[in-house]
């Protein structure tokens, strides 16, 4: 019983043990959580802290830092900080402008994480709020996470940048893990996303979490600390019996239950003591944490970081002094900072820091100050300074900024010369964006700046020169200069400019460019090339050399034409004496006498003259020499220029003859003519001028037509020669001119010398154009009375004929009364009777052709042929007649005459045929063009003499016996007069036996022609 009693004591006091194991255990991951939150808030607000500090710096320097600068403190963050992989500076479009990275990865990963538009947004926020924030943590691996700080500097070129660099939070865990101890992990979280975790994400299934803990970093990102265990064995829920308690004895339980007490006791303040252990560890941590990074900070500082008492001493110095003023920490501390100051700043100094003490001023900053080297020589310094009343000293910051000024007196030069330049320049990157540009490049190009930057240039090249462009990049990329790249850029308005272009590749991946708008000097080439051909083109045409004489040696050069001229081979060179031979024999005196006395006095010649040329050929040349003189006034050479004339005597000579046979011919006109300047001025009049104006020729030449004719002013010869000669144009007009009692027919003529005038009386036409129209009044009045009489004869002759018919009516019904010869005569009588009615209502017809018509109209001609077959279906019936149609194109006319045409043309066909032989008639269209159409009937009747055409459309005229065909003359008369009136032409063939022809051509109304044309 002892022993078993023994063993649960000993069991229950192991499970106790256990359990006050884990919790001990469970303390430790808390203790642990607490100190990693702890640590690593310190850490990131370390960092935001340094990066804000970063960016003020960037702020105090007004402008992009330099390139020494921004190295110099990259290079520092890089070496002090591992988890810091890249720094960049971002425009306000969130464009890098400068970058540095660790590796090319880094920049991939920066150039992802701003292509997102929530990150844009919240860099856009960083920027508005200008407070410097912490992204929220984003993967680049399963096992890499990063995050971003952004701060703001406001005041880079006035403009919003932000100072941006990339954060390796698994390297930060990774060196804060390592206050971990025994079996404790840890697991780091950020929005349920992985940031860090010890295991390497082995972590088992069945850990178990042990604590866990929230670190507030900055409003935009909130992680999460947990601590865990992968130890079943700590688990106080599981009962695990020492395999050796079942061996002990109850002295092993009195001592375990002794030693239980003790340990309880002793566990008690261990809890205390590492409460108390571990928060003062956090607390040394971080103040060892921060002392180390001040000390570094001090370190490496390029800037002055020091203390000035309220004596004005210095009590502290970093190291820079040491690079900045030559002088070392010890050598300054205790002296007084004015012993350093030039003269001329030891005033404002003192009030500055009179205004600080007394609180007049919160901060200074950006105070310029020029000290004293210990050299020597001046260094100026741009100090931030702020006064602590508990420390009772000035805490200053100070800043060589000797190299800024002369850089930003450089800086302020190039862009005075940038923007003052006529030359234009440019700065893109090699992503083909335009980074700045000057005045000059957006006149040239008639772009606004703000249209250009950040945009490509590419969009401006000209497609055919892009290629040219792409190469001269990949020329830059590999260390060369482009010099003198010709390209056309696109202006605004779509026209091309020539540039000239040269450019250059910086360190930081800029291409500085200047180019030059060479659009008007390209032209003036083009037009030079184009100049320098027609002068070889009009050398050879005018057949003009150049030749020169060296007076010492007696040598003459010529020029391909000198010698094609004299037919000699090009590139000889005789001297003076074979020059001058070649010289007919009459002229060569003259020539050497010009020659010599030019060589003698230097007075130049012009001579025309013959040569025969080395194939015998004579030429008429003319020669143009002058003298050339050194720098002592002395005769050294004769050069001009040689000229075969030949071509222009002869056409001097024609034209001598010529003008002598016009002024012969003008001379023996019937025609009146004279000729104006353009000052109205006569400068030639015919003889027959002169009779027509009763004007001498002495009288009227250089005398204006305005003087001697001064009614003809604002007459019609003043209008009509006035608009000749403004519009170049020839005028023809008719026109009476009061003085000479003339009607005159008048035609202008313009031209460059002035205006040419031919011109007749016309008298005579003018009264015989008065008689005529009397006469057609007369006439017309005369037709008037003629078409009366022949309505009212027709009419009254009518009536008779009428009675007649009705008494030979009646006598024929009561003929049995009457004797055979006597029934004869009636019948005669009534037949006569019958042909005189048709007689008269053909004339009727045939005068009512134009008295009677109708206006013009489009006519279905097919429709109207019908109509009229139709009309005589039992005519043709009768007569057996066979009838071949073919389509027929319209016509423009008076359907009702057109039907006259058809009916009388198939009737006689009809009518005139054999009587063995049935008629056989066809009726198509020819000769369809856009003027016209010819209409064709034709016919195997019994024909005609063609003699007997003419006679045909003569009215009353008949070809054939009355007892033969029946008829009364008129009805090709009718259609002949139709087809005048329709202004259609008709022709016929014939012959007897053989048939007849008609072909009437009908012309296409003018509209309908127009209408075919288009």
């Amino acid at each position: 019983m002892v022993g078993v009693l023994g063993i649960t004591i000993t069991t229950i006091t192991w499970y106790i043990m256990r359990l006050h194991a884990s919790e001990h255990l469970q303390q430790r991951a808390e203790t642990l959580a607490i100190q990693m939150q702890a640590a690593a808030d310190s850490a990131v607000n370390l960092k935001l802290a340094l990066f804000q500090r970063l960016a003020e710096r960037f702020q105090l320097v007004d402008g992009l830092p330099s390139d020494h600068l921004w190295q110099q403190e990259v290079n520092s963050y890089f070496r002090d900080f591992p988890e810091i992989r890249l720094i960049t500076i971002l425009d306000q479009k969130m464009r890098p402008v400068k970058t540095e990275s660790r590796s090319p990865d880094d920049r991939f990963w920066i150039h992802d994480f701003l292509g997102l538009p929530q990150n844009q947004a919240w860099l856009r926020h960083v920027s508005e709020t200008n407070v410097t924030h912490l992204s929220t943590p984003e993967k680049d691996s399963p096992d890499t996470s990063y995050a971003v700080i952004a701060a703001p500097s406001a005041k880079l070129q006035n403009r919003s940048w932000l100072v941006v660099a990339t954060m390796n939070l698994n390297e930060v865990f990774s060196e804060l893990q390592q206050r971990r101890r025994g079996a404790l992990e840890l697991l780091v979280k950020s929005s349920g996303q992985t940031i860090f975790d010890s295991t390497d994400g082995a972590r088992p299934e069945d850990s178990h979490s042990l604590a866990t803990q929230d670190i507030y970093t900055h409003h935009d990102s909130e992680w999460q600390i947990e601590v865990f265990t992968t130890d079943r064995a700590l688990h106080g829920d599981e009962f695990y019996l020492p395999p050796l308690i079942l061996f002990t004895g109850l002295g092993l339980s009195f001592l375990m239950m002794l030693s239980h007490f003790f340990w309880r006791e002793s566990a008690h303040h261990s809890r205390r003591l590492s409460t108390l252990n571990e928060t003062l560890n956090r607390h040394l941590e971080k103040e060892r944490h921060l002392r180390h990074t001040h000390e570094r900070i001090l370190e490496f500082s390029r800037e002055i970081l020091c203390s000035i008492s309220h004596e004005g001493v210095f009590t502290a110095v970093s190291p820079a002094c040491k690079t900045v003023l030559g002088y070392s920490p010890q050598e300054l501390i205790g002296t007084r900072y004015d012993q350093l100051l030039l003269p001329e700043h030891k005033a404002s100094a003192a009030d500055e820091i009179r205004r600080l003490v007394t609180g007049e001023n919160a901060r200074t900053q950006d105070l310029k100050t020029r000290l004293r080297h210990k050299n020597g020589h001046t260094v100026t310094l741009a100090w931030t300074a702020e006064w602590s009343k508990d420390d009772d000293a000035l805490f200053c910051v100070g800043r060589d900024v000797s190299n800024e000024l002369a850089a930003e007196i450089l800086t302020h030069e190039r862009e005075q010369f940038f923007s003052l330049s006529p030359d234009m320049f440019c700065i893109v990157d090699l992503n083909s964006h335009f980074f700045e540009v000057n005045q000059s490049f957006v006149e040239t190009l008639g772009y606004e700046r703000n249209e250009l930057l950040g945009t490509s240039y590419l969009k401006l090249i000209h497609k055919d020169d892009k290629h040219a462009v792409v190469e001269a990049v990949r020329s830059l990329v590999a260390g060369n200069i482009v010099n003198d790249l010709y390209v056309r850029a696109l202006h605004r308005d779509g026209t091309e400019r020539w540039l000239q272009i040269n450019a250059i590749l910086s360190a930081d991946d800029l291409i500085y460019t200047v180019a030059r708008d060479i659009t008007e000097a390209q032209a003036i080439q083009e037009k030079l090339k184009e100049s320098e051909a027609l002068l070889r083109i009009a050398e050879q045409l005018a057949q003009v050399g150049a030749w020169i004489v060296d007076i010492s040696s007696g040598k003459t050069l010529w020029s391909d034409a000198v010698c094609d001229i004299h037919e000699v081979p090009r590139g000889h060179l005789p001297d003076i004496e074979e020059a001058i031979h070649y010289y007919i024999p009459e002229h060569q005196q003259r020539i050497k006498e010009a020659v010599e006395l030019c060589i003698k006095t230097g007075v130049p010649y012009d001579e025309e003259l013959q040569i025969r040329t080395a194939m015998g050929r004579l030429r008429w040349v003319r020669t143009i020499g002058h003298a050339v003189k050194d720098a002592k006034g002395n005769i050294t050479r004769l050069q001009g220029a040689f000229q075969d004339i030949t071509g222009n005597r002869q056409a001097t000579e024609q034209l001598r003859r010529y003008a002598e046979r016009q002024a012969t011919i003008f001379e023996s006109i019937t025609d009146s003519f004279f000729t104006l300047d353009k000052d109205w001025r006569f400068i030639y009049v015919n003889k027959r001028s002169e009779e027509t104006l009763r004007r001498s020729r002495e009288e009227l030449l250089g005398r204006t037509i305005w003087e001697w004719f001064p009614e003809a002013i604002g007459s019609e010869f003043d209008d009509q020669y006035r608009y000749a000669m403004e519009t170049g144009e020839s005028v023809s007009f008719e026109a009476y001119y009061p003085p000479l009692r003339q009607w005159f027919e008048v035609s202008a003529y313009p031209s460059e010398e002035g205006l040419s005038v031919y011109y007749r009386s016309i008298n005579e036409r003018k009264e015989a154009q008065e008689k005529l129209e009397t006469t057609l009044q007369e006439l017309e009045r005369s037709n008037r009375e003629l078409q009366d009489f022949a309505f009212v004869a027709s009419h009254d002759l009518q009536e008779p004929l009428r009675k007649i018919q009705a008494f030979s009516d009646r006598l024929i019904s009561k003929s049995d009364r009457l004797t055979t010869q006597d029934q004869d005569y009636l019948k005669r009588m009534q037949s006569a009777a019958m042909r005189m009615q048709a007689l008269i209502l053909d004339l009727l017809s045939y005068s009512r052709v134009t008295t009677k018509a109708k206006p013009f109209v489009n006519c279905d001609t097919n429709q109207i042929l019908q109509d009229v077959l139709q009309d005589m279906e039992t005519t043709i019936a009768r007569e057996n007649a066979v009838l071949e149609i073919s389509g027929l194109p319209p016509i423009h006319g008076d359907p009702t005459q057109i039907r006259q045409v058809l009916q009388n043309l198939v009737s006689n066909a009809v009518k005139f045929h054999p009587n063995n032989q049935p008629p056989r008639i066809l009726v198509y269209a020819e000769n369809e063009t856009p003027d016209g159409w010819t209409l064709v009937v034709q016919d195997n009747g019994i024909g005609f003499d063609p003699k007997y055409v003419d006679k045909l459309f003569h009215p009353f005229q008949r070809l054939h016996q009355r007892q033969e065909y029946t008829g009364t003359g008129i009805g090709m008369a009718i259609v002949k007069k139709i087809l005048d009136r329709h202004n259609a032409s008709v022709e016929v063939e014939s012959a007897p036996n053989a048939g007849t022809t008609f072909r009437i051509r009908f012309i296409a109304n003018r509209k309908e022609a127009l209408e075919k044309d288009e």
